[in-house]
């Protein structure tokens, strides 16, 4: 049928008109012209009856067509008056002629019906093992297995007197075989007769379409427009549609036009209860790879044999982990329901940002398979008939599925039918996580199909030359002025992993400073060895296009499991590539850039079609994947449409029209597998209910804000950004043990206590080279509470727009040192004072440290909160000329340091992590104010630095207790190039002077975009006590010329390590 009717459309046809009954042939024809231009109408459309053909006729004289109106309405009142009226227009059912122009013949001849056939007086007997078989009386259903046909001698008799030689009359003494031959001899003669007749009006049939075709080319158009109306393309008679809903329009002869507003999403029917017999996991294995017949039971016991089954698939692409519930009755080829549930993350291999990926969320509602061979489908296919998915429409309903959820699947077969010799399947699907909806699948449709029918596929007849789109589509430029036309496996493995770089080039080097960067998934998920085209304003509509390919070979690993002994790729993984180029697509025009934490998913509550006409096997040899950008969107909310397309070997095997991904809001710590689990063994502050322990305080670093302090943070749970506690490794609170104070009111008087649990092993140990806590942790420790309090009382809902928030000035005595496993450092804030003007907000603070009765760090601070317009703004450091002349005197004594050399130096400095110095640039015994000794250190800035994506998550700036950090580094490095640590035997650093002063001030910020930080630094005060010996210094940092920190009073002490 498929070339007669390319034949037919080549030869000019535009007007196919099927004679019923039903509407198959109508859709059939439909789908092979695709978009092609075609008037497609059936006569006998089920259940509408003489207003159908009403329809029909109405159609064809829009099309232009000389219907003899007259003569139809004549047959019309022919029908008697007493006729009831159950309807406002009833009309008799006699069919009206179709008439064709005058000048052409206008007879037309009706085909014969099939002959009947004469009564038996036995019936078969059942076989061993069920055979289908299709009766007259509905040629679109499936008989149910070992029932046999329909008895023959239900069949009303008919004369044999037409039919030569004729048959004998049944006699009593005639054995059943002898009446058997005879009526297999007269069918015989039967058939050979109706061919004959069928073959007669057939061709009658063509020659008179042929004549009316022409007719219809050579009519003359009207006056008025031509308006072409939709007809509907029904779904095989015997089965019923999932739910009440108008036909699908077939696709007219004009250009639609597009809504302005989506459509509104298919309405999700609740879940039933799971009733039935349940399976486990283990029994959905032997689904998948073992004898069925062990699990469903001995009726199944005659497929055992067969070499291929309709199977679950065998891991990893089983799915399902259990069956909880199967109503339907065995064997019976009827409707059914399969209720199934899948632990998200129970199989982690799939698992990318703690989620399931879309694609593989359809897959798990895979249990269609087990419900349609439970009905009893092996017997009709008899291993010679595989399973392939056709299409579907699909939903996605809010956020993808995260690890540790359950999902439960609904599945839900709505009835068969046979096409040909092809039966087909119709289902659909809810899927819930917990309380709310999930996924819906409707207009689901599968087919069993033999190796040289899926050999023949025509494949997907779209084309994106013939498609219409929306004229007013968004369409943003990239906001990277460079896109890579091309790409390799390593580059796209690159992207993967995070390294947008490497991917895509160095105007994403932003995306070095993220916590966790948008990606795709790598490995196995990985489902492309190179792009070869990649373009924003590309492909047939002009607005961006990628393709896509991938080599096909044997060892494939999902060939494996899907299914056993019939290997072939999953259409949801198709589906799975296509959301994968297109997240490809979005991260090359720079879009993931400020997003940090940020992933890819489906725009939900839009429905989404699917069409599957081709397969990748072992023998395949190219995966080609195209997405064609319809609409571009960069944010708030970044969105991509497109319509996707894969591409078999030169085949187009599946279309999805019109898919929108989108860039949405996540955090790394928002899985449940990624915050650790602490054993809380100190009291923990809780306020309305709201804990503020270990799992709130790493929310408040990179987690969701409303985890953090509860409701009152929900504004900040979407796009807007908040001010941030640091991430770890450079986090250093445990807990919140104490609160004074009314949540969400900014007002002074607010009190906190914080503790935390200092290890008895940790980085910052390991690098410092003294085995005590350096002073930037320790500055951390005591300074993090103060942003935490500043949270808490709200003040970020005080602005309407994004506050940055930044450490100001500071003044401090340190009391004791700390060491491994010292216990819990306790920190006690109060929030002393609260000014607000001009969107800018200012907080003052008083801390105090301790371990148990020890006093550690007890100092003042201000903090504030700004826009980013304002910090961009900032001015810097007043500069006096001495300040310039440390910064540009020529060096001396270079030296650059790395954590090999420093390592030579006695006493050890940090390194690793720590060493926040490259460089000494110049070294003056006798340099700065006081003569007693001045240096110059620098440190590379990196986008890839750590301390970018620990502080803070999407706002990356150098801490401030860094900047001092390597001020303390250039100190340590002066005072041993002064010789202060000779006369010692092991000497030592403290981490800072205990017992003096020291105040800071910061009026820039390091940002990820800057190359150069130096450090100038000059001694003010040497001397030595009971302890060891000393140095004071004042110090400074710049940017690019820009005095941005001081400090004053910083004091290093050498003393002798303890044995």
């Amino acid at each position: 049928m498929r070339r007669v009717i390319e034949q037919a459309w080549q030869d000019g046809v535009r007007v196919f008109i099927e004679h019923g009954p039903g509407s198959s042939f109508a859709r059939a024809i439909r789908s092979q012209l695709g978009d092609r231009e075609a008037l497609i109408l059936s006569l006998d459309r089920k259940g509408l009856g003489i207003d159908g053909l009403l329809q029909t006729a109405a159609a064809l004289i829009a099309a232009g067509m000389d219907i003899d109106v007259d003569q139809m309405l004549r047959k019309a009142h022919m029908a008697p008056a007493s006729a009831p009226h159950k309807r406002p227009l009833t009309l008799p059912g006699h069919w009206p002629a179709v008439c064709v122009p005058a000048r052409l013949d206008p007879a037309l001849h009706q085909m014969m019906p099939a002959p009947r056939l004469p009564p038996v007086s036995f019936r078969p007997k059942r076989p061993p093992v069920p055979q289908p078989s299709l009766p007259h009386s509905r040629p679109a259903s499936l008989a149910r297995p070992g029932h046999g046909a329909p008895s023959l001698a239900r069949s009303p008799a008919i004369t044999m007197s037409a039919v030569e030689p004729a048959v004998m009359r049944h006699e009593t003494a005639q054995s059943a075989i002898a009446a058997m031959a005879g009526q297999i001899q007269a069918l015989g003669h039967m058939h050979q007769t109706y061919l004959r007749q069928q073959t007669e009006a057939h061709q009658r049939f063509l020659a008179l379409r042929q004549r009316a075709v022409h007719g219809l080319l050579h009519t003359g158009t009207s006056d008025h427009p031509v308006r072409v109306l939709a007809t509907a393309a029904a779904i095989p008679e015997s089965f019923p549609a999932p739910a009440e809903q108008p036909p699908a329009a077939a696709i007219p002869l004009f250009p639609r036009v597009h809504p302005k507003s989506a459509p509104t999403p298919q309405a999700i029917s609740a879940q039933r209860e799971p009733l039935g017999p349940t399976f486990s996991r283990e029994q959905l294995l032997v689904h998948a790879d073992g004898a069925i017949s062990s699990i469903f039971g001995p009726a199944f016991a005659a497929q055992d044999s067969f070499h291929r089954q309709v199977r679950m698939p065998k891991p990893p692409l089983l799915l399902a982990d259990r069956v909880v519930g199967l109503d339907a009755e065995p064997m019976s080829m009827g409707k059914g329901t399969i209720w199934t549930e899948t632990d998200v993350g129970a199989e982690p291999w799939y698992l990318h940002h703690d989620h399931m990926p879309a694609g593989v969320m359809i897959e798990a509602g895979q249990a269609d398979l087990m419900l349609i061979s439970w009905l009893g489908i092996d017997p009709f296919n008899r291993s010679e008939r595989v399973y392939r998915l056709l299409g579907c429409e699909l939903t996605y309903h809010g956020n993808l599925p995260k690890q540790g959820e359950t999902l439960r699947f609904q599945i839900e077969l709505d009835g068969h039918a046979a096409q040909g010799d092809v039966r087909l399947m119709f289902f659909h699907y809810d899927c819930d996580n917990g309380d709310r909806k999930q996924l819906s699948v409707r207009k689901g449709q599968a087919g069993f199909f033999t190796d040289q029918e899926l050999a023949d596929s025509a494949g997907c007849l779209w084309t994106p030359e013939t498609q219409d789109i929306r004229v007013d589509a968004r369409v943003d430029a990239p906001l990277v002025s460079t896109l890579k036309p091309r790409l390799d496996r390593h580059e796209l493995q690159a992207f993967a992993d995070g390294d947008l770089v490497t991917a895509f080039g160095t105007e994403h080097g932003f995306a070095r400073t993220h916590a966790r960067t948008p990606t795709i998934a790598g490995g196995n998920m990985l489902l492309f060895d190179r792009v070869t085209d990649l373009s924003a304003n590309g492909g047939p509509w002009g607005r961006g296009y990628l393709r896509a390919e991938l080599d096909i070979d044997p060892t494939q690993w999902f060939f494996d499991g899907h299914f056993k002994n019939d290997p072939c790729m999953p259409g949801t993984l198709m589906f799975e590539a296509c959301l994968a180029a297109m997240a490809i697509h979005l991260a090359a025009m720079g879009y993931t850039l400020k997003r940090d934490g940020w992933r890819f998913q489906p725009v939900p509550e839009v429905p989404y079609q699917l069409q599957c006409r081709g397969q990748v096997t072992p023998t395949s040899k190219l995966l080609v994947t195209e997405v064609f950008v319809e609409e571009r969107q960069d944010g708030p909310i970044p969105t991509l449409f497109a319509d996707l397309l894969c591409t078999v070997d030169g085949l187009k095997a599946f279309h999805a029209r019109r898919v929108g991904l989108q860039l949405v809001p996540d955090w790394p710590m928002s899985g449940e597998a990624t915050i650790p689990a602490i054993e809380l063994t100190r009291p923990v502050a809780t306020v309305d209910g709201f804990r503020f322990d270990r799992r709130a305080l790493l929310a408040c670093a990179d987690g969701r804000p409303s985890e953090a302090f509860g409701p009152m943070y929900r504004r900040f749970d979407g796009v807007q950004r908040v001010a941030r506690l640091p991430s770890p490794p450079y986090h250093f609170i445990s807990r919140i043990a104490e609160i004074d104070g009314p949540i969400g009111v900014m007002k002074a008087g607010a009190r906190v206590v914080a503790e935390y649990d200092i290890p008895a092993t940790d980085w910052y140990f390991d690098t410092n080279g003294n085995n005590t806590m350096p002073f930037a942790v320790l500055l951390e420790a005591a300074l993090q509470p103060c942003g935490w309090l500043s949270s808490y009382v709200g003040s970020a809902l005080t602005q309407e727009i994004e506050l940055g928030f930044r450490n100001l000035d500071g003044e401090g005595t340190i009391f004791g040192e700390i060491r491994p496993g010292d216990g819990t450092l306790l920190t006690e804030v109060r929030l002393t004072d609260v000014s607000a003007s001009g969107g800018m907000i200012i907080e003052n603070f008083e801390v105090n440290c301790r371990i148990g009765d020890r006093p550690i760090y007890r100092l003042k601070t201000v903090f504030g909160f700004f826009p980013e317009a304002a910090l961009a703004a900032q001015a810097g450091l007043p500069i006096k000329a001495e300040h310039r002349e440390a910064l540009t005197r020529p060096g001396e004594r270079a030296r650059l340091l790395d954590d090999r050399s420093i390592g030579a130096l006695a006493p050890r400095q940090a390194t690793g992590m720590l060493r926040m110095i490259d460089a000494i640039e110049g070294f003056w015994p006798d340099g700065g104010k006081a003569g007693l000794g001045a240096a110059r250190a620098n440190k590379q800035i990196d986008q890839d630095e750590w301390f970018f994506k620990a502080h803070f998550f999407q706002d990356p700036v150098q801490p401030g207790s860094l900047g001092l950090e390597a001020m303390v580094h250039t100190l340590a490095y002066t005072m041993i190039e002064l010789g202060m640590a000779e006369g010692f035997k092991t000497p030592r650093l403290q981490t800072i002077a205990t017992g003096f002063p020291h105040r800071w001030k910061y009026r820039g910020q390091v940002l990820p975009k800057h190359k150069l930080v130096q450090t100038t630094l000059e001694i003010t005060e040497r001397g030595r006590d009971e302890q060891g010996v000393y140095a004071l210094a004042e110090a400074s940092l710049w940017l690019d010329g820009q005095r941005i920190y001081e400090a004053i009073g910083l004091g290093l002490r050498i003393v002798e390590e303890a044995s």
